[in-house]
């Protein structure tokens, strides 16, 4: 299973022995909470994810068909739609 959101994020390097890239904001979260209340073998995004790639697909030439899944219980964000990406 997999989860995606769009919106801003911020990038940074953290650490000061073992560095590494680390991405922070609710986008983030956002995303995380897609891909932990998803089901196996599907990918799960946002509403605001999935009207992002209905107005951007006309212009790369793809296909890609979201289905409702409906009102989902999100931790700590309540409840929100969210639909299956495919």
């Amino acid at each position: 299973r997999a989860g995606f959101d769009s919106g801003p994020i911020v990038g940074s390097v953290v650490g000061t022995t073992y560095k590494k890239y680390t991405l922070f904001g609710n986008t983030v979260n956002t995303a995380s909470r897609m891909e932990s209340t998803g089901v196996p073998g599907s990918v799960q995004c946002t509403k605001r994810a999935a009207e992002l790639l209905a107005k951007e697909q006309r212009g790369i030439g793809q296909e890609f068909t979201v289905e409702e899944r409906g009102e989902v219980q999100v931790k700590g964000r309540g409840g929100g739609t969210t639909l299956f990406f495919k």
